[in-house]
């Protein structure tokens, strides 16, 4: 293990020498320039361009849309007909910026009563580059299996429901900005909801998602009643959740998480530019090197390095008052969702936890909705991060089927 971190920590020293070389400005440039953080556009389909009208458009309001067929692996597996919109939504800053989204819609005719079901599905995108986002990747590449987990996507079309994926980490590709991610699923139902042809306007919709995916749930609950109130949520189910970036610091900064750590702190500056003055000159070259543009499968494994944050910082960048202010304003749990919810969690009480995200930040977020008059459930789950996700997969499925029946919750916090 040690020989392979030092292969790891020489191979990283070495692209890095090499990029200073070919980039030398960057590496001494100061103040970091916002736009040198920003992932690279998307240039071979102008659906993803940014239009420069979006601000001529209200909250959810579309901006185009177009039928597509998916060629990514699972989402191919039940017939359905697939949209892609786009649409005006406001960045964590209240700036308009352009959402894209796919809804899925089984060929199947839906004959129970009522209209056809939704399950806002937020996969845990979890990236820095432009064309690891969703909708991109159901068009363009062979695979969403890297997103898609556990892969669920397939088995609520199988169970005749529509699926609305929302590219939740926004244009700028945000990750954990959670109130980015909260208005970008929250307009995206506004729009499917009126994509005409679907059937889907009067639509009972829950939302779900796991890891990063259930930033975007959680987030989306919470501010739904004073953001998007004319978006009624059936519950809303988050598994993995880091509810607080401040507590990710002890169990991902510097240690095997710390590929997607840092990741997760370049998705923030993109949405927080004031972070950039945060950043030495090592940090400059990681900011704006080709990582700005990779997806998880190359992200996470570099946290082999064990690298931390520090290393790339000004001195004691946690102290921070403007680190300080981020962090906090990226923590759920100051506004109640009006919504059901589900929590659920891989747990040390009952066998291994979360050895990635605390779940003292799910049970804290439990107590805060609760205080606040929320109907919030918690299931502890057998495994560590990834496992539980899986193990907690029959439990979930049950509780949206309910929801998505128009069976009530439980009220109150359990």
């Amino acid at each position: 293990m040690m020989l392979f971190r030092a292969v790891v920590l020489m191979t990283l020293s070495t692209c890095a020498a090499a990029y200073v070389c070919a980039h030398p400005p960057r590496v001494s440039a100061q103040p970091l320039g916002t736009e040198s953080i920003l992932p690279s556009p998307i240039l071979d389909d102008d659906f993803f361009a940014w239009p420069p009208n979006v601000a001529e458009f209200g909250a959810g309001e579309i901006i185009r849309s177009r039928e597509v067929t998916l060629r990514a692996f699972p989402n191919t597996l039940v017939p359905h007909r697939a949209h892609q919109i786009m649409v005006r939504s406001n960045d964590s800053k209240d700036r308009p910026v352009p959402v894209t989204a796919t809804v899925l819609v089984p060929t199947a005719a839906w004959t129970e009563t009522g209209p056809r079901p939704v399950v806002d599905y937020n996969m845990p995108i979890d990236s820095l580059g432009a064309r690891c986002t969703p909708s991109y990747k159901m068009v363009h590449d062979w695979q969403t299996l890297d997103l898609d987990i556990p892969p669920v996507l397939s088995l609520f079309l199988a169970k005749n429901y529509a699926v609305l994926v929302p590219d939740h980490q926004g244009p700028r590709m945000a990750y954990s900005a959670g109130r980015m991610a909260g208005h970008a699923v929250l307009d995206s139902i506004r729009g499917m909801k009126r994509l005409p042809g679907l059937g889907l306007s009067d639509s009972p919709v829950v939302a779900t998602g796991y890891s990063g995916g259930a930033i975007a749930t959680g987030w989306a609950a919470q501010l739904q009643p004073s953001y998007a109130p004319d978006v009624e949520l059936a519950g809303a189910a988050a598994g993995g959740i880091p509810a607080d970036f401040g507590l990710l610091r002890r169990t991902m900064n510097g240690q095997l998480g710390s590929g997607l750590y840092l990741s997760a702190v370049l998705g923030l500056a993109r949405e927080y530019p004031e972070m950039l003055t945060l950043a030495n000159p090592l940090g400059v070259l990681l900011g704006t090197s080709p990582l700005k543009d990779q997806c998880i499968l190359a992200l996470a494994p570099a946290g082999i390095a064990l690298l931390p944050a520090e290393l790339f910082a000004v001195p004691d960048p946690f102290g921070n008052p403007t680190a300080r202010t981020v962090v906090a304003e990226n923590r759920m749990g100051a506004l109640t969702p009006a919504t059901p919810v589900l929590l659920y969690h891989g747990s040390s009480r009952v066998f291994l936890g979360d050895e990635w995200i605390p779940e003292e930040g799910v049970i804290a977020l439990q107590q805060e909705w609760c205080g606040g008059g929320g109907d919030v459930a918690y299931a502890p789950q057998f495994g560590e991060h990834l496992t539980a996700a899986v193990f907690a997969l029959p439990e979930v499925v049950r509780w949206i089927d309910e929801r998505l029946a128009g069976v009530s919750a439980p009220a109150g916090c359990r």
